[in-house]
């Protein structure tokens, strides 16, 4: 166990109270068990390569958890260490003992207006009825519970994980004893939204086939970054900004695959994340009025050839010899024909929107074309 009661009925955390302070107490017999009051005393240590925690003498306790994995502790300290920077105005408690579910949550957050979480670290094999029994007593009890899979089982297909995917339609794996601590976030996602996502070339999750019942549910997406980089609300919800990202995106391609016309504030959102402000300002927002001045260049000038054999206008070639002026002059800021292209790819085959990209691409072919 990683938490104990120290003199006068303190507590105490393993890896939080200096470690000469929890000997002194131990060799004094001043620690105690929380649960049963059992006298307890310290394990483990910096010098012993080992993860600092409190024992019972075999047998003692019947709330003892000392089987546990180092995972498992270890994973127990860094989630609480997270969950403290997540909800700073919050009292998050480790090993809490809960009357009501009759239970003791690995980390219990108490939130200011009284709303209750438990983050479970699972890193062993969970029976399905009996993570049910939990799901529904936390529920029961007003608590929100969260289920954090040890990295361990993430390539495993267990009743319990499809549960949870089942029940709160994302799961988190973690893996504690990385520095810094890994996290893979899965969630379901339909083959359509799958299949959008693909296309996409810096936000893009990995992904996944699933078997059993949640293959109903389509394809998996995964994300894996640092724990630091996820987020978890007070309903127990997982966030990632890249997963916001793509959400917010898909939206907006399906209100601009509808419209009929372009817009500057919409395309801006779009690109949001994906095209740096610099970019925005030098190439796609120029490129963007231009087209909306003379969206009929594309169709006269034709990539340089003129329509049917036709020789351009005089005034075409004017606009192409502008064009070609503000190519060279991007090209001297650091865009070549490689970062146009880049550029061109971000911008979506949808709408009116096609015809826009179509419009980069056709400039981007005056620098290999003759008039």
């Amino acid at each position: 166990m990683l938490v104990a009661y120290g003199p006068g009925g303190q507590v105490v955390t393993a890896g939080e109270t200096p470690v000469e302070q929890l000997r002194s107490w131990s060799q004094e017999r001043l620690l105690y068990c929380p649960n049963c009051r059992g006298s307890v005393h310290v394990r483990g240590g910096p010098e012993k390569h080992a993860q600092m925690h409190f024992a019972h003498q075999r047998g003692e306790c019947a709330w003892s958890t000392e089987a546990e994995s180092v995972r498992h502790m270890r994973g127990k300290l860094v989630l609480a260490e997270w969950l403290r920077e997540q909800f700073p105005g919050a009292e998050v408690s480790l090993e809490k003992r809960l009357p009501e579910p009759n239970r003791i949550a690995d980390i219990f957050v108490s939130h200011p207006d009284g709303a209750c979480q438990a983050v479970e670290f699972q890193c062993a094999p969970l029976d399905l009825e009996e993570w049910r029994h939990r799901h529904t007593a936390y529920r029961s009890a007003g608590i929100v519970d969260t289920w954090v899979i040890g990295e361990n089982r993430r390539a495993k297909q267990e009743a319990f994980i499809e549960a949870i995917l089942l029940d709160a339609r994302e799961a988190l794996f973690l893996d504690p004893m990385l520095s810094p601590p890994c996290a893979w976030l899965r969630w379901p996602v339909s083959r359509e939204t799958m299949q959008e996502w693909q296309r996409e070339t810096r936000l893009r999750p990995a992904f996944e086939g699933w078997v059993g019942r949640i293959g109903s549910m389509g394809s998996g997406a995964s994300l894996v970054d640092g724990l630091r980089a996820m987020r978890l609300d007070r309903w127990g919800r997982w966030q990632h900004s890249m997963r916001v990202a793509l959400v917010a995106r898909s939206r907006l391609l399906k209100h601009m695959t509808a419209g009929n016309r372009l817009d500057e504030a919409t395309l801006r959102d779009y690109l949001q994340g994906v095209v740096d402000e610099q970019a925005m300002q030098d190439v796609i927002l120029p490129l963007l009025r231009a087209y909306l001045r003379d969206p009929d260049l594309l169709r006269r000038y034709n990539y340089g050839r003129g329509r049917n054999g036709e020789v351009l206008e005089p005034a075409d070639v004017q606009r192409v010899q502008r064009a070609r002026a503000w190519l060279e002059r991007l090209a001297n800021e650091g865009y070549d024909t490689e970062r146009l292209r880049e550029l061109a790819v971000e911008l979506p085959m949808v709408g009116s929107y096609a015809a826009l990209r179509a419009y980069l691409e056709m400039l981007v072919s005056l620098t290999t074309h003759e008039l």
